[in-house]
């Protein structure tokens, strides 16, 4: 076998053990042909049962002769490769997400599903392994996305190079530390023909720009090394975090206890005094996720019930958005909901208008939500005007692709906390919702970011005229 740099660095990050079945996502592009023919050439010697999956996203013409010439290659490498289609449109426009978003959910679900299959038929959980193609660019770009966005310790630390997935299997990333023109030089050297996504030189979206614009400009005018340092920096922000976060954890669970009947979690701070206020962040910070209140914890939330840890008065209190009070009584902190009823935004309305389709081109950093003008008319003939934003009613529901939905259930299901049930705005037209607007209340993080979406009247190829719905908070 023919040694380089990049076999050398799979072999000694040891994070592929030998007598694996390794699952393989490749999507034919430069990085993740590179991981298949690296791990193809030390699979005889380290015993590696090899299972390229390859998902279809069925966003782009060309995907399909993409899928047969990965295919091809695989065939030539003696491999199986099995080949997934999902439409990630269709899942998008039913959870409000983006199709980068979309595509990403499919992928590891998949990758979960065929895991559980190897499991199913006598493979060791503990021997099934889950490969991605992240390289030390993708860190690089990763962080400095995160920063510009705006995050914490936890963010800064990037992409991990190991991670357990949904379905609780390993998944690894090989090439984290492999810089793209190491890919390239590897793809050059064997001769391989990757596809390229064209779309990655388009600077649609953050990442792109991020990436095309954004780090040479960095490299040309301030530091040629940028890269370097941002992952370097990665790798400090992951040691300090992972180490901090263990140990919060185990004061975590030593402290914070769940009195189910009066819905409130008790931080006992009788240890946490004694702490830094660097591990009693983190510690607040899982108090907020145990309470599905990820949105919080924010730096000021976070600061203000930490200094009650170290507050000299045994009896104080603070109010948290949406309904919570934290208050000190002696030696513990009690999170609970207060009895006041959340009210709406009446600061927001909604702005329906009817576009031609070739004109569609919504401002994907704000929320919207887009259907065929045709099907909805079709079924509400000249009834645009009855579409109104308001809050639930008796008998609200939301249709699903299978039946639908009563909006009651659905905010259980999404555990939005009772007081904050009427709160939530949404489009509809008669009992119909259409939208479920984007709100913190929601536990998940589509939810409050991009809403809930009907999948009636979605829109498709042949659609003509958009219906497209925007928010106007300018009243």
């Amino acid at each position: 076998m023919k040694r380089n740099y990049i076999i050398d660095t799979i072999i000694d990050n040891g994070l592929i053990a030998p007598g694996s079945a390794v699952i393989i996502g490749v999507s034919g592009g430069p990085d993740s042909l590179c991981l298949l023919h690296a791990l193809s050439s030390i699979a005889d010697m380290y015993d590696l049962v090899l299972v390229p999956v390859h998902v279809n996203h069925m966003l782009r013409p060309e995907a399909y002769e993409e899928a047969d010439h990965l295919a091809d290659i695989c065939e030539r490498l003696d491999l199986d490769l099995r080949i997934y289609e999902a439409s990630c449109k269709d899942l998008a426009e039913e959870l409000g997400i983006s199709h980068e978003e979309a595509g990403r959910e499919i992928r590891y679900q998949i990758f979960d599903e065929v895991a559980a299959e190897l499991e199913e038929n006598g493979v060791p959980s503990d021997k099934i392994v889950i490969t991605v193609a992240h390289n030390a660019d993708d860190q690089a770009e990763t962080v400095l996305f995160r920063l510009i966005r705006g995050t914490g310790p936890h963010g800064l630390a990037g992409i991990p190079a190991v991670r357990v997935s949904e379905g609780g299997y390993l998944i690894v990333r090989p090439l984290l530390n492999v810089e793209r023109k190491d890919i390239e030089a590897y793809i050059k050297e064997n001769k391989l023909k990757p596809n390229i996504d064209k779309s990655n030189d388009e600077n649609t979206y953050t990442r792109n720009k991020i990436r095309n614009e954004l780090i040479p400009y960095l490299e040309k005018n301030y530091n040629p090394k940028i890269k370097d340092n941002l992952r370097r920096y990665a790798g400090l922000a992951y040691m300090d975090d992972t180490l901090l976060r263990d140990i919060a954890l185990t004061d975590y669970i030593d402290c914070v206890d769940i009195n189910s009947e009066k819905e409130e979690a008790v931080l006992d701070i009788t240890k946490l005094k004694d702490n830094p206020p660097s591990i009693n962040s983190r510690v607040v910070s899982m108090v907020f996720g145990l309470l599905r209140l990820e949105s919080c914890a924010t730096y000021e939330n976070v600061t203000a019930i930490v200094s009650l840890i170290y507050s000299e008065h045994p009896s104080t209190g603070i109010d948290l958005p949406y309904g919570i009070r934290a208050r000190r009584e002696y030696d513990k902190i009690i999170f609970s909901a207060t009895e006041e009823v959340i009210l709406p935004d009446d600061s927001i309305a909604i702005y329906p208008q009817v576009i031609m389709a070739k004109e569609f081109a919504p401002d994907e950093d704000a929320p919207y939500a887009a259907f065929d003008f045709d099907e909805f008319n079709r079924e509400y003939p000249g009834r645009l005007g009855g579409i109104e934003l308001r809050t639930r009613r008796e008998g609200d529901y939301l249709p699903m692709k299978n039946g639908s939905k009563k909006i009651q259930d659905l905010l259980v299901d999404s555990k939005v906390r009772k007081a904050a049930r009427d709160s939530i705005l949404m489009v509809c037209i008669d009992s119909e919702v259409l939208w479920v607007l984007p709100s913190d209340h929601f536990a998940g993080e589509r939810e409050r970011t991009k809403g809930r979406f009907s999948p009636k009247f979605h829109i498709t190829d042949t659609t003509k005229r958009v219906l497209l719905i925007e928010l106007d908070e300018t009243i």
